[in-house]
């Protein structure tokens, strides 16, 4: 029995993300096309590998069994065609992928930073969302990625992903020029209670992060709207919509009609992170790029590494 590559790492897509449909979108296949490969791949290794559900999949002992070998296998595959690439190519090259936010200033630093230490370098930048990090780490795709998550709600990663992190992104609440709080610093959460809320939406598991941090700070939050975009939510909070909240990350494009007012105390925050493969070949332009995405993070005004 020769089981095949590619049907492993739609199994694996299937594994991680717990259904067909999650699956599919990451991998750009249709929901059939990948109930069709996993209805092969049960039938290749004769044992039943997941129970399909109204919610999703889950799998059986045989297929978490395959799961765990799978990503260690796929992961060892991906360096070698690393080492192969970078063998191939004629500079040497780093593969960099990042979160949105990220791109409008720690990014532009870091890209900046490298360049003009390592010349003969060349950083190869990809906008990546956190779920899809780790199958780019293992196809090769990318040498590192830049995630975030929240100090009270951290982000699950696999097992054969390792997670550094690297700077604390506070976080402010933005009031229009005329709020009668834009005069205090830092603030207190609850001191909002009372308001309407601008909000930016999130994928999960941070669908509902906001509200989270509400509840733990004592209150019910009114939310008003839900936009996709930080600079949008500035321009709503302008129009006296309602007040909103943001990372420090977020706010390189500020309005001046809008006050960004740090939250004090022990306040929630983002936690931005690297991830690289736990076990794979790092090459030294690679280590390089964890080094000066440290020291870049470190050097953000209003953020915090920790000890």
């Amino acid at each position: 029995m020769m089981l095949d590559v590619r049907r492993l790492q739609i199994f694996t897509a299937v594994a991680e993300r717990g259904s067909f449909t999650a699956a599919a979108e990451a991998l750009f296949m249709t929901h059939s096309a990948v109930s069709q490969q996993m209805a092969l791949l049960e039938r290749q290794v004769g044992v039943p590998l997941m129970i399909r559900g109204s919610r999703g999949v889950e799998l059986t002992e045989s297929g978490r069994l395959l799961a765990e070998r799978s990503i260690g296998l796929l992961g060892t595959i991906a360096s070698i065609e690393r080492e192969m690439l970078d063998l191939k190519a004629r500079h040497t090259s780093v593969r960099l992928g990042a979160f949105p936010t990220a791109a409008a200033d720690l990014i532009p630093r870091v890209i900046s930073d490298y360049q003009r230490r390592f010349p003969e370098t060349k950083v190869v930048l990809r906008g990546a969302h956190a779920a899809d990090m780790p199958a780019a780490l293992r196809e090769g795709i990318i040498h590192l990625g830049l995630v975030w998550d929240y100090d009270f709600l951290p982000r699950t990663v696999p097992p054969d992903i390792e997670w550094l992190h690297l700077v604390d992104d506070p976080l402010f609440v933005l009031l229009p020029a005329d709020h009668p709080m834009t005069g205090e610093s830092p603030v207190d959460l609850l001191e909002f209670a009372g308001e309407t809320w601008v909000i930016r939406g999130h994928q999960q598991p941070f669908d509902e992060a906001f509200i989270t941090m509400c509840r733990q700070a004592g209150f019910e939050p009114r939310i008003g709207f839900v936009t996709e975009d930080y600079l949008a939510a500035q321009g709503l909070v302008a129009a006296g919509i309602g007040i909103s909240i943001a990372p420090r990350l977020a706010l390189v494009a500020s309005r001046p009609d809008v006050v960004a007012v740090p939250l004090g105390g022990r306040a929630p925050h983002r936690r931005i992170a690297a991830v690289r493969l736990k076990d794979g070949v790092h090459p030294p332009a690679a280590l390089r790029m964890l080094e000066t995405l440290r020291e870049a993070a470190t050097a953000l005004p209003g953020s915090a590494r920790l000890p």
